[in-house]
């Protein structure tokens, strides 16, 4: 007699997008606190063994995993860079990022955690990502191609002062006068 394996059980890929889709859902409709693993093991009936095996330190490898998901969102749309791309490209950076206030919300949650755990694993997720978009804005923004330290140095200051202006509710004014401050910034960290 063989037994018949659920659907979750044979895709693990199909199974960890449920997973991530429903966290992500949750997050922007309810909560991150209210989030936990049995309650996804609830709702998707995935065995929360199973879920520890795909996400072994639950809600944080989820919500990297979230991130991971985003890599997307500006391919193919800025080959090239001008100024009135760059100043588009920030604007639309900044209302992705509007439209995921609490996922934000969340990675800063995490991050204050426990910061170097998390900081080193964010930083190899974003280092799994297609970072082309942003290596082509800082070095347009720096006026020359950059060693890829520093691009992912600048990528990672570009993206926390992104989440702190939008979790903070435009702390650094206006979105004109942030995109400024955040092209002298990235300025004075090329020279």
């Amino acid at each position: 007699m063989t037994l018949k394996r659920k659907p979750y059980a044979r895709d693990k890929k199909q199974r960890i997008n449920t997973v991530i889709e429903l966290a992500n859902n949750f997050i922007e409709e309810k909560s991150y606190d209210d989030l936990s693993m049995n309650l996804i093991h609830k709702i998707t009936k995935i065995p929360i063994g199973t879920l520890y095996k795909d996400f072994p330190d639950g809600k944080e490898d989820i919500l990297l995993e979230i991130l991971k998901n985003y890599k997307d969102e500006f391919e193919g749309e800025y080959e090239q860079f001008d100024d009135e791309t760059l100043r588009d490209f920030i604007y639309h950076s900044l209302d992705i990022g509007r439209k995921r206030r609490k996922f934000l919300i969340a990675l800063q949650i995490e991050t204050l955690k426990n910061p170097e755990s998390f900081l080193l694993k964010a930083r190899k997720h974003v280092s799994e990502l297609n970072m082309n978009v942003f290596k082509r804005v800082v070095e347009y923004i720096a006026g020359h191609e950059l060693k890829i330290e520093l691009v992912m140095d600048m990528i990672a200051v570009w993206k926390a002062i992104v989440r702190q202006h939008i979790t903070f509710r435009n702390l650094y004014g206006s979105d004109e006068k942030f995109m400024n401050m955040i092209i002298n910034i990235l300025k004075g960290m090329a020279t």
